[in-house]
């Protein structure tokens, strides 16, 4: 009696390996999530403006564009691979977080009530700035050179640091609105 056996070690990579052999990651992924995205920003922005037929077909040529950006540039792959990556990464890192903090008995809510919101919301961005510029996002020419230089971020930093410290200086703990003198 013979047993059939499939060698599953081998199989991944070599389906990977055929995707990227035929053009699944530079072609058609880049030009199904532009179509998604497009779509969606269309949908919500031109709701009541424009029919969705007008929608769909503006969609799909901006995505047929960008798939023929993707041809230009082989190094959207690249890209994707690590935004996608780093976002697994750091969604992972915040998951865990957030079930440390829950086993401690701190109320996560509460972090996106009041004027920790506005940080929250700032923090979060930031992150998926530093993310899509560790992807990469740099060398696509979409970052000014004089954006990325040291003393640029430095200055970012420093304006950010005052920022926050005006902010934690003029919001009181009174009724006053902060900063000048309080009214009888």
């Amino acid at each position: 009696m013979d047993i059939i056996t499939f060698q599953v070690g081998n199989a991944f990579p070599q389906i990977l390996q055929n995707m990227q052999n035929m053009g699944f990651f530079l072609y058609l992924f880049p030009f199904l999530l532009s179509l998604a995205i497009f779509f969606g920003i269309l949908s919500i922005a031109a709701k009541d403006r424009m029919p969705k037929s007008a929608i769909s077909l503006i969609s799909l040529i901006l995505s047929l564009f960008v798939m023929l950006y993707a041809s230009w540039n082989v190094g959207i792959v690249a890209f994707f691979a690590n935004l996608s990556g780093a976002g697994l990464i750091v969604g992972s890192v915040i998951l865990f977080l957030i079930i440390m903090f829950g086993m401690f008995g701190f109320d996560v809510n509460k972090l996106f009530d009041g004027p920790a919101k506005w940080a929250a919301i700032l923090i979060i961005i930031l992150i998926v700035i530093l993310i899509a510029l560790g992807a990469g996002a740099g060398q696509f020419g979409l970052i000014p050179n004089w954006a990325s230089s040291s003393e640029f971020l430095t200055i970012i930093f420093f304006v950010v640091i005052i920022a926050l410290a005006m902010w934690f200086m003029s919001s009181g703990s009174g009724n006053s609105g902060g900063g000048g003198e309080k009214k009888p």
